[in-house]
């Protein structure tokens, strides 16, 4: 039996903790060991695991990005701002805790988190042991009948999953076979897949922004909303007090059910949680409270449980601009999103040593990037974009070093992946090569004797960079004969275009986040729409793929099979990358963009590099310095 095992106390050997996963007494922030006092909870010892995650040097950051780790000090309240209305201010990021992690997010040194340890068996069998003595917060124990229920009562009730999802199906195929669910005892469960699946642990731990929600919920709070434990008659009133129609008690459990990404929402107030903070009462519509969580189940290296900070306060501005006049007049201790690169000059100009610092970490989406869309359709339209040349043509038209310098103030490091030479007069001799010949006006003809012409529909709300990037690339194809047009437009728009109609021949995306996701070619599921529904139907629908295409996938399902980092894993990531060196499936500008990031020169355990979203995942180890 192959194991791929990862224990707390192993943890804390290696990292010279030992004493702390066995002690028997710990500290805790003043503001509750008063309330331990008053008889309000119990002791700290009572409220934590048998067996509590140890944070210290080199385990929620690597080594590398944090070198000075230090146990922290209680106190303090970190401001913080949200654009738009409650519920849609990304906090779910801060408060995320995944059933198993790895420093920075990465795919390296997977680690139990809310559970203890697992094994892995022939990359398709996972056993899991869950803390024993975790609880939510309300102080509810944390058992296997939460896994139970979050698998049986809800991925399997079609009124409240209709489509079981993706991540939880053999190999991550929309079409292959949902997983099978074992509970072996209390606290350890099993799961199983039909074929490999070691990238699974990916996906438990950081794809999607992977939170414990999907396989563990709050049963012995949620079953009260379920019609399987809770009778019809009993729930019509609440069912009528929310407004919703005769019966909808599944519109009522999705109301009363508040998972990670929904923690935000003034509903989730009272909500149980595994999270550091939890949503305040006091809350409102223009400011969001979090209070420590009295039942977190972290300590650090010398027993202090965590979160450092007291309460997270977020508050609502309408647009980024507002948010950065906050910022500069000291009202706000950390951006727990990126800022846009144009802005680094101001924040700049107004850190101080004592106000906040400016860092600089990478974006977890590499910069904009040109995608064509291979499933178009439009015969001529085909006919010249499956044609690997025009493809290396237009890559070759492309000035990266221009784009990055301009765009993005140096702040990208070229791509590695497919070629990035900057060669217009090689790209003029292949597409003269391939038949694209120059009108009377300049512009190329396609095989139809009509001007060949590329349309891009690009959303500029996503990112500040993705017009001023599509226009240069624009001008660049414009330079060597191929008319091509630009226009910005609504995100749903877009949507239904692009991913659901695949009407749109061009746009401007995010480039491929090749060293996070298993499917490097996550993010030209739209360009490639026809094709995927060919495949993942197994040719009953969609349309047959190119073979590098089919070739592209089979690598992609040979990661997705091993064991994430293994030497398997590694020489499938390295013939896809040379498949697409080879086809170019998109001209891709560069790789780890730099994204501004403020934090308070007042706090401490701040990275000093690594993912921006790995610095959000590893907030409960920041602490105000005395």
């Amino acid at each position: 039996m192959k194991k791929y095992l990862v224990s707390l106390v192993i943890l804390s050997l290696v990292f010279g903790f030992a004493s702390i996963s066995f002690a028997q007494s710990y500290n805790e922030a003043p503001m509750l060991a008063e309330l331990v006092e008053q008889g309000k909870l119990p002791p700290v010892e009572e409220r934590l695991p048998e067996e509590p995650f140890v944070v210290g040097p080199g385990v929620l950051m690597s080594e590398e990005d944090l070198p000075d780790w230090e146990a922290g000090s209680y106190g303090g309240e970190l401001r913080m701002f949200f654009i738009g209305t409650v519920g849609g201010g990304d906090f779910f990021i801060l408060l995320n805790e995944p059933l198993i992690s790895a420093p920075g997010i990465s795919t390296k040194d997977i680690r139990g988190n809310i559970v203890e340890d697992f094994e892995v068996e022939d990359n398709r069998i996972f056993t899991f042991k869950l803390r024993k003595g975790l609880k939510w917060s309300d102080g509810e124990p944390v058992t296997s009948e939460d896994i139970r229920f979050a698998y049986e009562d809800v991925l399997l009730n079609e009124e409240l999953t209709p489509i079981f999802p993706t991540q939880y199906r053999s190999q991550g195929n929309p079409q292959g076979k949902p997983m099978e669910l074992e509970i072996l005892d209390e606290y350890t469960f099993r799961i199983s897949f039909e074929d490999r699946y070691g990238s699974f642990l990916t996906q438990l731990a950081i794809e999607g922004w992977a939170t414990y929600s999907d396989l563990l919920r709050p049963a012995h709070y949620l079953k009260q909303f379920h019609i399987k434990y809770t009778p019809l008659e009993k729930l019509e009133p609440l069912i009528e007090k929310e407004g919703l129609g005769p019966g909808e008690w599944w519109n009522l459990f999705s109301k009363k059910d508040c998972p990670v990404w929904e923690q935000e929402r003034l509903d989730a107030i009272g909500f149980p949680t595994l999270a550091p903070w939890i949503v305040s009462p006091s809350s409102a519509s223009d400011v969001l409270v979090f209070e420590r969580n009295p039942y977190y189940f972290k300590v650090d290296a010398v027993g202090n449980q965590l979160p450092y900070i007291d309460r997270i306060v977020g508050y609502r501005v309408q647009d980024l601009q507002v948010a950065l006049l906050k910022i500069v007049a000291g009202e706000i201790d950390f951006s727990h999103h990126p800022l846009a690169l144009r802005d680094l000059p101001l924040l700049k100009q107004h850190e101080s040593s004592d106000g906040y610092k400016s860092y600089l970490y990478d974006y977890h989406n590499g910069p904009s990037t040109p995608y064509l869309t291979f499933t178009y359709k439009d015969p001529v339209w085909r006919e010249v974009v499956w044609d690997v040349r025009f493809r290396k043509a237009l890559s070759l038209a492309m000035n990266r070093e221009e784009i990055i310098d301009t765009i993005y103030f140096g702040l990208v490091e070229p791509i590695k992946t497919v070629p990035s030479e900057y060669n217009p007069e090689e790209a003029d001799r292949l597409l003269d090569e391939i038949g694209l010949e120059r009108g009377p006006d300049g512009w190329r003809l396609g095989p139809d004797g009509e001007r060949f012409t590329i349309n891009f529909e690009t959303i500029g709300t996503w990112e500040p960079d993705m017009i001023p990037v599509n226009e240069l690339v624009a001008e660049y194809w414009k330079d060597v004969g191929i008319y091509t047009t630009l226009k910005q437009i609504d995100p749903t728009l877009w949507e239904q275009r692009a991913r659901q109609a695949g009407e749109i021949q061009a746009s401007m995306y995010w480039g491929t986040p090749r060293n996070m996701c298993v499917r490097l070619h996550y993010y030209m599921d739209w360009a490639t729409l026809l094709w995927d529904q060919w495949l993942s139907t197994g040719g009953k629908s969609g349309e047959e793929p190119l073979q590098w295409y089919k070739t592209l996938n089979n690598l992609v399902t040979a990661k997705i099979a091993a064991l994430p980092e293994s030497q398997e894993y590694k020489q499938a990531e390295k013939a896809i990358l040379d498949l697409e060196a080879e086809y170019i499936p998109a001209p891709i500008i560069g790789e780890r963009v730099k994204k501004p990031v403020i934090v308070s020169a007042k706090l401490g355990n701040i990275p000093k590099s690594g993912y921006s979203v790995a610095v959000n995942y590893s907030i409960e180890q920041f602490f105000f310095k005395k």
